[in-house]
C-alpha cells in the first residue's frame, strides 16, 4: 500500500536558529526602508532650503539694485542741475543757491511721481550747498607766459581744455617744459605737477606729465581733430582714458593749491574750470573777466521706501571732480 503519511514540520526550522535568522532578515529590510525614507525626506528638506535661500537672495539683490537706481537718478539729476545753473551765469551765489534749491524741489516731485507708479515712495531734499567760481575763457585771454587760472583752492572739478590742434606747438617730451603749453598744479605744502599739451613729431596731440619741473613722461596721444578735449580732472584725452594727469594728492587735499597756465601763447582753445576756494566764496584768478559765481557742490538727503525696502542716505554731489 502506498505511503500517504505527512512529515511533521521541522521544529528547529520553526523555532530554532532558522527562525532567528528569518527575524534578522526582516529587521534588516525594515531598517533599510526607514533609512531610504529618511534620505528622501532629507533631500526634500535640503532642496527646499536651497530654493528658499535663492529666492531670498534674489529679493535682496533686486532691492539693492532698485535703491542704487534711485540714488543714481537723484545724484545724476542734481549734478546736471548744478552745471546748468552755473553755465547760465547766475547774478550771485544767492541766486545760484536759490535756483539749485528750486531745481531739487522739482526733482523731488518728478522722482515721487515716477516711483509711485512702481509702488515706492521716493524723496530727495537739499541739505546745503558750497559756493565757488566757474571760470571759462579763451586761452588767448591769459598771459602769454604765466597766469593763475584758480588760486588758493582746495577742490577742482570739470577742468577742461578744448584745444585747437592747429594752434598747439610742435615739440617732443624732452623739450616740452620750455616749448609747450602746460598746466602747473602747485600745492602750497610743496610739490607740483606739470601737464603738457602739444603736437608730437608723429602729428598726434599728446599729453605728457612731469613732477616738480622734471622731464615729462608721455601719458597718451590721439590723432588731431577739429577740437581735442583734454579733461584734466576726469583724466581723459578725447574719448580715451589718460591716467596720471591729476595728482592723487589733490583729490582731497589737506592744503590749498594753485592752478596756473604756463606758455599760453603756445596753444589755442578754451579752458573751463569750477573751483572751490580754501576760504570765502570766490576763487582768486588772473582772468577776473571770465569768473562767475557758481555752486561748487550740493549735499542731498535721499529716502526710498517700498513694502520690502527702507533706504536712506546723504550724498555729496560734485560732478566732474577727480575720482567722482
Amino acid at each position: 500500500m502506498a505511503d500517504v503519511s505527512v512529515d511533521l514540520p521541522d521544529r528547529e526550522g520553526l523555532f530554532g536558529d532558522g527562525a532567528r535568522g528569518s527575524d534578522r532578515g526582516q529587521l534588516l529590510l525594515v531598517a533599510g526602508l526607514v533609512m531610504a525614507v529618511s534620505l528622501v525626506v532629507l533631500v526634500v528638506l535640503l532642496n527646499s532650503t536651497i530654493y528658499s535661500e535663492n529666492v531670498a537672495t534674489r529679493g535682496i539683490e533686486s532691492a539693492d539694485g532698485e535703491a542704487m537706481e534711485v540714488r543714481s537718478t537723484a545724484v545724476g539729476g542734481t549734478g546736471e542741475l548744478l552745471d546748468s545753473t552755473n553755465r547760465a551765469g547766475p547774478s550771485g551765489h544767492g541766486d545760484a543757491e536759490a535756483t539749485v534749491r528750486a531745481g531739487v524741489a522739482d526733482l523731488d516731485e518728478a522722482l515721487a511721481r515716477s516711483y509711485a507708479e512702481r509702488g515706492g515712495v521716493a524723496r530727495v531734499e537739499l541739505v546745503g550747498t558750497e559756493n565757488g567760481s566757474r571760470i571759462a575763457a579763451a586761452l588767448a585771454a591769459a598771459d602769454p607766459n604765466a597766469s593763475t587760472l584758480a588760486g588758493d583752492v582746495d577742490r577742482t572739478r570739470g577742468f577742461v581744455f578744448a584745444a585747437d590742434p592747429t594752434g598747439l606747438t610742435d615739440t617732443d617730451a624732452a623739450n616740452a617744459d620750455t616749448d609747450a603749453f602746460h598746466v602747473d598744479l602747485n600745492a602750497s605744502a610743496g610739490g607740483s605737477r606739470q601737464v603738457y599739451v602739444y603736437n608730437a613729431p608723429d602729428g598726434n596731440v599728446t599729453v605728457a606729465v612731469g613732477e616738480d619741473g622734471g622731464e615729462p613722461t608721455v601719458r597718451c596721444s590721439v590723432p588731431p581733430d577739429d577740437r581735442v578735449v583734454v579733461d584734466f580732472t576726469a583724466e581723459r584725452l578725447g574719448d580715451r582714458p589718460c591716467p596720471g594727469i591729476w595728482s592723487p594728492s589733490l583729490v582731497a587735499p589737506g592744503d590749498a593749491y594753485d592752478v596756473d597756465l604756463i606758455n599760453a601763447s603756445e596753444a589755442a582753445g578754451e579752458v573751463t574750470v569750477t573751483a572751490r576756494p580754501r576760504s570765502g566764496e570766490t576763487v582768486a584768478t588772473d582772468l577776473t573777466a571770465a569768473r562767475e559765481p557758481a555752486t561748487y557742490e550740493a549735499t542731498i538727503n535721499l529716502w526710498y521706501r517700498t513694502a520690502d525696502l527702507r533706504f536712506e542716505t546723504a550724498v555729496r554731489v560734485a560732478p566732474g571732480e577727480p575720482d567722482a
